[in-house]
């Protein structure tokens, strides 16, 4: 009744301490995958959740074919139902005739400037727009700027920001011969709540079946942030549900074949549920929001924990007064380096991965308080079925006859390496795109709907500025030279010239005063202009707004404003950027990849020194020949494991060298208790179980249809085997003959 009463309490302790983690943090789950990917540097982060903000909440949808009218408007009708906005709403021209009519004499198109050269141009130029007086930019302009110079600015720049035609008040694109119909909207603030983001993609998607179905001779692409969320979320909750399933199946099975007890399925499920409980209660006070991914990979500290809880109870089993000295020592050993190795993920710039180093590293801490101070009070229940014991007994034999032939078999090993480095070196790839794991029919209507909006072969660029004339000022110059590489941009300036662009227009007005003298003499009134220049304070306050208020960023530190430009090479706008430290030519895909790939050379060297921390700490307590040999056999396995990952993925990626950290943290635990137990039955057999659970758990992230899951759970699961067959040979047996 005491180990019941102990080890209850231990749980509820547990159980406590994360319902009241959970009730002070309220921490949200989510399947963001922007929030996997490294941060920038934190003026460019602050821009980047600006601008993209209202992009992660967009949802686009394009309709071809016949009835594509029918189909546009009963979905427009259906997503006003869920209060699902279009994001799109341009002002009327009327409402911005008023607003720059305000400054007239300030405004000038580069046409109206170019007829004040000369006064029988300009009158004829004049003359051709008064002709015109039902265009809609003279007829509501004229009344407050005779000199139609408003109605020029004006309707030059609805022609260069106006990207698409309208039609019926739908936007239309035409795409290799097909006409489509755009409608975008916004969804709501919290659709990265995975349940409402799921919940909000499958009506979507069944509202889209039911349109094709209903005009069948109409297609519907649809893409967005939200869908990816939705498609990931399902799969990962998937994967965790299935993945957590079957390794408490394995776990179930194996505990139960061996100790054919209710009470060391007891215990087992105790360490681990125990870890679980510690990770999760750290991961909570630590993060406001958690990765669903995070799960996911978590599942793999089932596999580890269940470690202690195997030696623990084999070694419980063997002595009479609690646990055994070496015992104690190799725990202590392995809770080491394992948690080192972890640890060493705090630091990483993805998210996720420092997520998954604070789960494990807290659980694993807790899964060896759990199997130290609980397991004991256990011992007089705990026995092991005779089979287990033959059969470890015969592995053992076994073991300790390959290493009587370890000498040829790690020069085998070394020749064989060698010749496959030589014939096919891995190649670490750090493209961040072969880390995403959406639906290939999703990646498709991203590219269809890229290109309709011209975007597919365009460059974003962002440029920053003290203040906002200088930024006007700088856009202005930067569009200068874009034009004369006969490239497209649309910015800022172009609605809101600098306050030195509109002084520069009115003295130009007032120089032509003979252009002048004709509106005066045409109107029979004398041509007054406005005396206050516009500011970009006054436009983000006004009619113009909507169509700026996405292309700017103020803080009290900076202003920064984005814009994409075509047709001039990337490699010139990087010459631009290059002469110009606030101009970024910016590609989140080359940053993200590029901050992967220092992580990567930076996992390397950590690599390099767990592993030399590792030989030092064998030597220290075994001695500088056995820290060798252990040595020797962890550059072997990281060797084989990468070669071998190598050869089946064709290249590697950051997760691949991660799953590395994880087995060399491993291959140390197995190297620890060889070394201090030897190749008796009950350690072979403790190490075997161990080996066998960690194999069955990371055996399923290797069927994962995640890419970063599927290279992690590869790569340990290739290692544990590798680690299983070599940590053996490190042992030196009594009279051992080497061949």
């Amino acid at each position: 009744m005491k180990a019941w009463a102990i080890t209850l309490s231990w749980l509820t302790l547990l159980t406590v301490m994360l319902v009241v983690a959970f009730v002070v943090k309220q921490p949200a789950l989510n399947n963001d995958i922007l929030a996997l990917l490294p941060k920038s540097e934190p003026r460019l982060q602050q821009v980047e959740e600006h601008f993209f903000s209202a992009n992660k909440q967009q949802l686009s949808f394009s309709f071809s074919g016949e009835n594509n009218t029918e189909a546009y408007d009963e979905m427009l009708s259906w997503l006003a139902g869920k209060n699902i906005q279009p994001r799109f709403t341009l002002p009327k021209i009327e409402t911005l005739a008023d607003f720059y009519s305000q400054y007239a004499g300030y405004l000038l198109a580069p046409e109206y400037q170019q007829s004040l050269r000369e006064p029988k141009v300009f009158e004829q130029y004049y003359l051709g727009q008064l002709s015109q007086i039902a265009d809609p930019f003279v007829s509501s302009t004229i009344n407050q700027d005779p000199t139609l110079s408003t109605a020029s600015f004006l309707r030059h720049v609805l022609a260069n920001i106006q990207q698409f035609e309208l039609q019926d008040g739908r936007i239309t694109a035409n795409y290799q011969g097909e006409d489509y119909l755009l409608l975008f909207v916004n969804s709501t603030n919290n659709a990265f709540s995975i349940n409402k983001a799921i919940a909000l993609n499958d009506e979507i998607l069944t509202k889209l079946t039911q349109l094709e179905s209903q005009y069948p001779n109409t297609t519907v692409h649809y893409s967005g942030a939200l869908f990816h969320t939705a498609a990931n979320a399902k799969q990962a909750k998937f994967e965790m549900t299935l993945f957590g399933s079957l390794s408490l199946v394995a776990l179930f099975i194996m505990v139960v074949w061996v100790f054919r007890s209710v009470n060391a399925l007891w215990l087992a499920s105790v360490t681990v549920v125990s870890a679980a409980l510690g990770g999760s209660i750290v991961l909570v006070s630590l993060f406001n929001q958690i990765h669903v991914l995070t799960l996911v990979f978590a599942v793999t500290l089932i596999g580890i924990a269940i470690d202690y809880a195997f030696h623990g109870m084999l070694d419980l089993t063997q002595h009479k007064s609690g646990f055994s000295r070496g015992l104690k020592l190799a725990l202590a050993l392995s809770l080491l380096t394992t948690t080192m190795g972890y640890a060493s993920l705090f630091f990483s710039p993805v998210q996720l991965l420092t997520q998954v180093g604070v789960f494990v590293v807290a659980g694993l801490v807790t899964a060896w308080f759990s199997t130290r101070f609980l397991l004991p009070h256990w011992q007089n229940k705990l026995t092991v079925i005779q089979s287990a014991n033959h059969l470890t007994l015969s592995l053992s034999k076994q073991l300790q006859k390959v290493n009587e032939y370890k000498t040829a078999l790690i020069i085998g090993l070394l020749v064989l390496l060698s010749v496959f480095t030589l014939l096919k070196p891995p190649v670490v790839n750090d493209d961040v795109k072969l880390l995403n794991a959406s639906p290939k029919a999703l990646m498709d209507n991203e590219a269809l709907h890229m290109a309709l909006l011209g975007k597919d072969n365009g460059q974003i660029m962002i440029l920053f500025a003290e203040n906002a004339q200088q930024l006007l000022e700088k856009q202005e110059t930067l569009k200068s030279k874009i034009n004369e590489y006969k490239g497209k941009a649309v910015m800022l300036s172009d609605l809101v010239p600098s306050t030195h662009r509109q002084r520069e227009n009115k003295a130009d007005l007032l120089t032509h005063q003979a252009a002048i003298n004709i509106v005066s003499q045409m109107t029979a009134n004398p041509v007054q202009f406005s005396q206050s220049t516009l500011t970009l304070e006054t436009a983000l306050d006004s009619a113009l707004a909507p169509l700026i208020h996405n292309q700017v960023f103020i803080n009290n530190s900076f202003l920064a404003s984005w814009f994409m430009v075509t047709g001039v090479e990337k490699q010139q706008l990087k010459q631009w950027a290059a002469a110009d430290s606030d101009l970024i030519v910016y590609d989140k895909v080359a940053l993200i990849t590029d901050g992967l790939s220092h992580y990567s050379q930076s996992l390397l060297v950590t690599l390099l020194i767990a592993m030399t921390f590792a030989v030092l700490l064998f030597t220290f307590k075994f001695g500088f020949k056995t820290a060798c040999k252990q040595g020797l056999i962890l550059a072997l396995t990281l060797t084989a494991v990468l070669l071998l990952c190598s050869l089946i993925q064709s290249q590697l990626s950051i997760f691949n060298l991660l799953g590395c950290l994880l087995i060399l943290a491993l291959a140390i635990d197995y190297l620890v208790f060889y070394q201090i137990n030897k190749l008796v039955p009950s350690n072979v057999l403790a190490i075997s179980l161990s080996a066998a659970s960690s194999m069955w758990v990371f055996g399923m992230l290797a069927v994962s249809k995640t890419p970063a899951i599927f290279s992690f759970g590869l790569t340990v699961l290739v290692g544990l085997m590798c680690i299983y067959i070599l940590a053996p040979l490190s042992v030196a047996l009594p009279n051992n003959k080497e061949k």
